[in-house]
């Protein structure tokens, strides 16, 4: 299983020290939240003069596609669109090199992910609420991450919120992916 940090959820140090350190962690990915912030591409530049760990951007929008060209621009290694902020198919542009997924709520069900499958590699579990550090997990993921697998069983299952040690181990056993980790 394949650790993705939250860069954002650490609010004490500068970027290129909180860089440093989780390279020296040796995360596989930072995660990088973006709330319809055009600015979190600036940070994304500045990490890529620091690090050459991948980035997993999770775009919160209604327009994924003001984005396209500097997800494209960038190279961002990963990139997950949260659903219920667009609620609609939309197009990716085949340009786009990255690995595309799809985030839900827990709330949401896993057969939205349908409309996607062509195009997208993974799903985003969000076992807490998008956006916010320090959740607590919600156990109704569990089931959802089982149907998921058994009906797609070529598709990787990303999971973000609320995740411990013994979460991460029960997740990891059901054949999570990567987990998003932030506190």
């Amino acid at each position: 299983m394949k650790i993705s940090a939250s860069i954002y959820s650490n609010k004490e140090k500068d970027l290129e020290s909180l860089i440093n350190e989780l390279d020296a962690h040796r995360v596989n990915f930072f995660h990088i939240d973006c709330n319809d912030d055009i600015s979190v591409f600036d940070d994304i530049r500045k990490i890529r003069k620091i690090s050459k760990t991948p980035i997993d951007l999770h775009l919160i929008t209604q327009q994924p596609e003001k984005y396209f060209s500097l997800i494209e621009e960038n190279k961002i290694e990963y990139v997950t669109f949260q659903f219920e902020k667009i609620n609609k198919e939309f197009p990716v542009p085949e340009s786009i090199k990255s690995n595309i997924g799809l985030a839900i709520v827990s709330e949401t069900d896993i057969e939205i992910f349908e409309k996607f499958k062509n195009r997208f590699s993974f799903i985003l579990f969000m076992a807490t609420t998008p956006g916010e550090s320090g959740g607590k997990f919600n156990k109704q993921n569990f089931k959802k991450i089982n149907e998921f697998r058994n009906k797609y069983p070529g598709k990787k299952i990303h999971v973000d919120g609320g995740v411990n040690e013994e979460l991460s181990f029960i997740l990891r056993n059901m054949g999570v992916n990567v987990l998003v980790i932030g506190s």
